[in-house]
């Protein structure tokens, strides 16, 4: 499903639900019943056949030998079933806090708890990350069981005060008590298990699951798209029901301050912490004691009215099922507020000041410096690998942008230098250093895509309105560029509250991403009935495709042509079709093709959008003929032979 039937269907389902709520509801049920009854439907169909098979064993023993076979087979059957939905979910990873550690929390969760009637949670896990979460892990698949986790990250206790750390955990609480109702909890915890269990079958590569991969493909986006409004609609009881504890006024406040919070860290703490990469060869053995400086200092009060505001313009859109601020807001403004509520602050969002108690201080006590170390130390170990190697590539790119302002005092820099040069100095110092040699650039190549790109990004990132003439030409310069420029020009007008001109870039990229998903699918079915022509490649390409497969035995022929396709026209897409070598006594050939595509997949150094395909017996005489056929497509002919 595109995104734009996703929101398409969105949309009907919003007014519908609006109409006919009870009915929406019923529709909601029926989908996600559909997805057990597949699963039950295989499962039972293999057991049915099964019993079938043993009852008529007894009447014919004649048939003995066959049916035992069947009988086998549907046994495997069953068995791929139950595995592909036997999937141990990885459980959250995290730092685990108990009553003792921190009695202040656990009174505060005892609380929420009971006031909200949310089932008690198994673990309580201090992450890293600037969050709060409910999570439920399934130990029979899909049928439940579940175990329960609370994750409270910690960065966001640094950055939170009590009470608007106590509003937080209040809505996240509310996704999982009794205000959603029997019903709106399970679709709830369905839409999770179906995300999760997809990706778990992807990731792991069950031999079962291919029965059900492409079925979850097409069922998981339509599933999420009829219960969106449902999961919307919780978002907002979720809040109400926060609200109803910690009073409207906190609510908001911690859902406005949350905003800031976060767009803080990306305009301070991730630049100065990327930045130490430069002269580091080592992660910092605290990184969380750095973003404490950072929150101490005191945000300039325009600055946050400027990050409020443009939060404010944000509309709500169908990519996520949480509303935008602006409307959650809106929600809560009807709400009465709570009897003998303490006057709010003046300022709003109250960002916390730097004298007052975090959220981790008072509700991990003592506990809050040892959660911090032990934090620390597993992002500095996960860090560490990734880190070493973007240091060496500052010092790469420092080396480098010495000798191209060298160079570039002396003789001249060609395009390519310059766009090298202004891309390091980007990384290495800022987008003010790179901006003139971009701007530079451009004076000799106005069209060069990229360098229109990064221009338009550096100027509507400095909120200048002049960005979006170099993004319109850099989408007419390349599709590659459309997608990128497109959502930095929506993002921009957004902020601004221009949501009609934004809504026009939307759809822009929305189109072009469907173009490319098309293409994509296109590209991946390679059967032969296709359309097939010269690959067009270079003869330098070619050879060193002819060189990795000689060096690889058990291929008798290889063959490289282009598919025609119909969308779009202008994206490539290319087959390489290996001819295996086969001994007649070979019997398990397919396990030797799917070792053979494994090894080249890796091997191989190919062209974009390429296919490679392991031609079987029946494949391999309705194919040969047709292409030898097309000119040029011999990458390796028939002459190499298992060793």
């Amino acid at each position: 499903m595109s995104d734009t039937q996703f929101e398409q269907l969105v949309r009907r389902l919003e007014a519908y639900a609006q109409t006919h709520p009870t009915r929406y509801k019923l529709k909601v049920a029926l989908v996600a019943a559909l997805g057990y009854a597949y699963v039950l439907a295989a499962l039972g169909l293999a057991l049915g056949v099964g019993i079938w098979l043993i009852l008529s064993l007894r009447e014919e023993p004649s048939s003995h030998l066959s049916s035992v076979k069947l009988l086998f087979g549907l046994g495997v059957l069953a068995a791929i079933i139950l595995r592909a939905f036997w999937v141990r979910l990885t459980p959250p990873a995290g730092y685990e806090v108990y009553r003792e550690d921190a009695p202040r929390l656990f009174l505060l969760i005892d609380k929420l708890t009971t006031a909200l009637g949310t089932p008690p949670f198994h673990q309580v896990l201090i992450v890293n990350d600037l969050n709060a979460a409910v999570a439920q892990r399934p130990r029979l698949g899909i049928f439940g069981w579940y175990r329960n986790y609370l994750l409270l990250g910690l960065p966001l206790m640094l950055a939170m005060t009590p009470a608007q750390f106590r509003a937080v955990l209040a809505h996240e609480f509310g996704h999982l008590g009794r205000s959603h109702g029997r019903f709106s909890g399970w679709i709830y915890r369905t839409r999770m298990v179906w995300s999760r269990l997809l990706e778990e079958l992807r990731a792991r590569d069950h031999w079962g699951s291919v029965l059900f991969t492409k079925f979850l493909d097409r069922y998981a986006p339509f599933f999420n798209a009829y219960s969106f409004v449902l999961a919307r609609a919780q978002e907002y009881e979720a809040d109400r029901q926060a609200a109803r504890l910690v009073g409207p006024h906190a609510m908001k406040d911690a859902l406005a301050s949350l905003q800031i919070i976060a767009r803080l860290m990306d305009e301070l703490y991730w630049p100065m912490l990327n930045r130490r990469t430069i002269t580091n060869p080592t992660p910092p053995a605290s990184h969380l004691d750095e973003l404490i400086t950072v929150l101490q200092r005191v945000t300039p009060h325009d600055s946050i009215q400027k990050w409020l505001h443009e939060a404010m313009q944000q509309t709500t859109n169908y990519a996520d099922t949480h509303p935008a601020l602006a409307d959650r807001l809106a929600a809560l403004d009807h709400l009465p507020e709570k009897p003998n509520a303490p006057e709010p602050p003046a300022d709003f969002p109250h960002l916390r000041h730097p004298h007052e108690t975090t959220a981790a201080n008072y509700y991990l006590d003592a506990h809050a410096t040892t959660t911090r170390a032990a934090l620390d130390r597993s992002w500095a170990e996960s860090m560490a690998e990734e880190w070493q190697q973007k240091h060496e590539e500052m010092a790469a790119a420092r080396a480098r942008c010495q000798a191209l302002s060298d160079k570039s005092a002396t003789v001249g820099l060609s395009i390519d230098e310059l766009w090298e040069y202004a891309c390091q100095m980007e990384a290495l110092e800022s987008d003010r250093a790179a901006l003139p040699l971009l701007q530079q650039l451009l004076m000799k190549a106005p069209n060069h895509a990229a360098a229109n790109l990064a221009v338009g990004r550096l100027l509507v990132a400095q909120d200048d309105q002049t960005g979006l003439q170099y993004l319109e030409k850099a989408l007419a310069a390349d599709r590659d560029a459309v997608i990128p420029a497109c959502q930095l020009a929506s993002s921009f007008l957004e902020r601004r509250g221009n949501h009609k001109e934004s809504m026009r870039y939307r759809v822009k990229a929305q189109r072009q991403r469907q173009q490319l998903l098309d293409a994509e699918t296109e590209c991946s079915t390679i059967k032969p009935g296709d359309s097939f022509e010269p690959h067009g490649l270079s003869n330098a390409i070619i050879e060193t495709i002819a060189r990795q497969l000689a060096s690889r035995p058990g291929i008798q022929a290889a063959y490289l042509v282009r598919k025609k396709v119909r969308v779009p026209a202008n994206v490539p897409c290319y087959a390489l079709v290996i001819i295996p070598h086969r001994a007649w006594y070979e019997l398990d050939a397919e396990a030797s093709n799917r070792t053979l595509l494994d090894t080249l997949g890796t091997i191989l150094t190919l062209p974009a959008h390429t296919s490679i395909l392991v031609a079987d017996q029946l494949m391999k005489h309705r194919w040969i003929n047709t292409l030898k056929a097309i000119p040029q497509s011999a990458v390796l002919r028939a002459h190499t032979t298992a060793s």
